[in-house]
């Protein structure tokens, strides 16, 4: 079996663990490939049969973004604090490896954002696994985006920015500003507004196929899963869809259930 092993370079940690862990499958007979997810691109990574992200959920977002294009099932390997998509333990990957090369796995799909930015009559193209933020810039001051639902006016926010999120990101930022938690299988959108002035408040949450336009009237930012930024001006717009890639999650016997995940992490709920 051939696997990826998907690091960011500058976690040290990360590194060592998968320097370990390349030694170790190569001895069960594993074709290793090693992967810097300091790129958009993981090219060297094609043809694996799973790509193993070591790191945290932010390594996983890097991750998703770069691989999903391949059509490469991830397996997050939680180094990090949180462990939304990271779902099993260093000490786990060994006994997960092996499950997946017996066929004792399934495969998880996410939904994915596709982002195109139009600025005089260019356009550029973004993929998100959690979510699409615009949202002021350096100038601590509302801004108004319109917004518009499969080319129908919808509303013009005056606020600090809007977020359009996956189920997947509805437990990131959308969920810090007041947005609905959604079970990540879902492939519904949800638009969040971050702090409306005199505006409406509450999340919206859309059908699969449905179309948000996002067009800023005053200078702002662009930020892709909290990790890609990029200068707005007034008469940007943003065409924000499901995408038609998705981002596959393999799950073991080992992986934490999401709802188990989410009575520790965000309900705080005893017992857990």
């Amino acid at each position: 079996m051939k696997v990826a092993l998907c690091v960011r370079p500058d976690r040290p940690d990360a590194v060592r663990a998968a320097r370990d862990a390349a030694q170790r499958m190569r001895a069960s007979g594993h074709e290793v490939v090693d992967v810097h997810l300091d790129t958009t691109t993981a090219d060297g990574a094609k043809g694996a049969t799973i790509a193993c992200i070591l790191g945290g959920d932010g390594t996983m977002l890097r991750a998703a973004r770069a691989m999903s294009p391949l059509g490469i099932p991830l397996l997050g390997v939680n180094l990090g604090r949180l462990g939304f998509l990271t779902t099993i333990t260093i000490g786990d990957l060994d006994s997960a490896i092996a499950d997946v090369a017996a066929g004792r796995h399934t495969v998880e799909e996410r939904t994915l954002l596709d982002a195109r930015l139009t600025r005089d009559g260019r356009k550029t193209g973004f993929l998100a696994l959690n979510d699409v933020v615009v949202a002021r810039g350096a100038a601590v001051r509302s801004i108004h985006v319109a917004v518009r639902v499969d080319g129908d006016p919808l509303i013009v926010y005056w606020a600090d920015g809007v977020i359009v999120a996956t189920a997947t990101g509805s437990t990131a930022y959308g969920f810090s500003v007041g947005g609905p938690l959604i079970l990540p299988s879902s492939r519904a959108i949800m638009l969040v507004p971050i702090a409306p002035h005199l505006s409406f408040g509450n999340a919206v949450v859309f059908d699969p196929d449905q179309s948000i336009e996002l067009e800023v009237q005053d200078p702002a930012r662009i930020s892709i899963d909290g990790q890609e930024e990029h200068d707005l001006g007034a008469g940007d717009r943003i065409a924000v869809r499901r995408s038609e890639t998705v981002a596959k999650f393999v799950r073991t016997s080992h992986a934490r259930p999401f709802l188990s995940l989410l009575r520790e992490k965000i309900l705080k709920e005893p017992g857990t």
